[in-house]
């Protein structure tokens, strides 16, 4: 048992070092709990010392003027009697009142009013009362027994002539003030227990968020270092690939008269394989730079017809190829703010999966400007998105997986590329497509 609690108490030290974050969530736990719990002791017995005062005061004030009222009845006990009922009555936090008179014969003192009418008569010898009627300004003291506290108060009932004549002993009862101050103790209390257990709510919470920033730092660096070893990859798969490459034209042109019609068929599969495998690399450094911000963007005052002819041009081969007729017919076009590089990269990346996703049929591309936006769009009569693959048409690695494309290559990338660079010149690319009618996909550029 004793090596379990050493055990538990060295892994908690452990993980208190490598989170020392911990340490505020110990302090809030400790600290709130137990600054409630001082500010409510001291307001608490502030409070109860403000109660006490004022009871005391209300039993002095009471007995100044019963001393003015009762020195002219002490020569008629039943009316004494009568005011003392009467006060009582009035007055519920009076639980003992007795009037009392010298007796000379034992140097004591006899009850001749009283609201125990069993003591009217009887001899008292207390302390209080023989001390008060040697003080100028009486006594009082503080007492009780278990259920309640009392204001013990005694003073002198005096004639006109300042001559002692009398006493008069009140017992004030704390109880309906202890019974306030106890129901705000106990209030106090579970406002107390209360605050633990949403302070420990707070910290179990904190503690499982912490858990969360743990996990997401965790998975930040691992997506850094994958980003970092894709990276390096790709850079160090490029010069291979250049030399293959290379070695593959060059072993082509010096055989082309010696290689028979299958080598030949295998050279040219192996040479696709390559334009593919360097596509691949190409698409993952330029993701690789779009998300550290690495590729500089020069957005100046362009103008877009030239930029859409070329790319056209470029790609007409392409679809000439595949028998697809590319088609743009150039109209007077506004200028806009774009990076003319970047620009003509993503009309070759639509237009390039427009002829990579159209078997047969024609591929526009026409522009104009609506509102301060200058719409691009490549229009296809190809295979068609269907509506639950255009919402992921935009992510990295999405690809649409049917029948029909099955046979296509593709690295998912391209269309990521020409949304996020098509973002950084505050453009965007929206589509509209029905499956086995075509789709059109336009580029939104803002005007100069």
């Amino acid at each position: 048992m004793k090596e379990l609690l050493i055990k538990s108490i060295s892994v908690a030290i452990r993980f208190i070092r490598e989170n020392p974050e911990v340490i505020f969530s110990l302090i809030l736990l400790v600290f709130i709990p137990a600054a409630i719990f001082l500010n409510t002791y001291y307001t608490i017995g502030k409070f109860q010392k403000n109660i006490n005062t004022i009871i005391h005061t209300k039993a002095i004030l009471a007995e100044n003027i019963i001393n003015l009222t009762a020195k002219d009845l002490l020569a008629s006990p039943d009316r004494l009697q009568t005011l003392v009922e009467k006060i009582v009555l009035e007055n519920e936090e009076i639980k003992k009142f007795d009037i009392l008179i010298r007796d000379e014969n034992n140097e004591g003192f006899r009850v001749i009013a009283s609201n125990d009418a069993s003591s009217i008569g009887t001899d008292s010898l207390e302390l209080q009362n023989i001390l008060a009627w040697n003080q100028k300004e009486g006594i009082a003291n503080l007492g009780g027994n278990d259920t309640e506290r009392f204001w013990n108060i005694t003073k002198t009932i005096n004639d006109d002539t300042g001559e002692k004549r009398a006493l008069v002993s009140l017992a004030f009862s704390l109880a309906p003030s202890d019974r306030l101050v106890n129901s705000t103790i106990n209030l106090s209390y579970l406002m107390v227990l209360l605050t633990i257990i949403i302070v420990l709510f707070l910290v179990s919470n904190q503690a499982r968020l912490f858990g969360y920033a743990l996990t997401l730092s965790k998975l930040k660096e691992v997506d850094r270092m994958k980003d970092n070893f894709i990276s390096m990859a790709s850079h160090e798969l490029r010069s291979p690939l250049t030399a293959i490459k290379g070695y593959l034209e060059f072993f082509m042109e010096k055989n082309e008269k010696k290689v028979d019609a299958d080598s030949r068929h295998y050279l040219e599969n192996i040479s696709l394989s390559i334009n593919r495998l360097e596509s691949l690399v190409n698409d993952i450094l330029e993701v690789s730079r779009l998300e550290d911000n690495q590729i500089p963007m020069n957005i100046i005052m362009t103008e877009p017809i030239p930029i859409i002819i070329e790319s056209a041009q470029e790609m007409k081969p392409a679809a000439d190829q595949k028998g697809l007729v590319l088609t743009f017919l150039p109209t007077s076009l506004p200028k806009i703010e774009a990076d003319p590089e970047r620009l003509k990269q993503i009309l070759i990346n639509l237009i390039s999966n427009a002829i990579k996703y159209t078997p047969a049929g024609k591929i526009d591309i026409f522009a104009k400007a609506k509102g301060r936006k200058l719409l691009i769009t490549v229009a296809d009569t190809g295979i068609g998105i269907s509506s639950e693959d255009q919402a992921t048409l935009f992510k990295k690695f999405s690809r649409i997986q049917n029948e029909k494309t099955k046979d296509i290559v593709s690295t998912g990338l391209g269309l990521w590329i020409a949304s996020d660079l098509a973002k950084k010149m505050n453009g965007d690319i929206t589509i509209e497509s029905i499956e086995g009618v075509g789709s059109h996909f336009t580029l939104h550029i803002p005007l100069a």
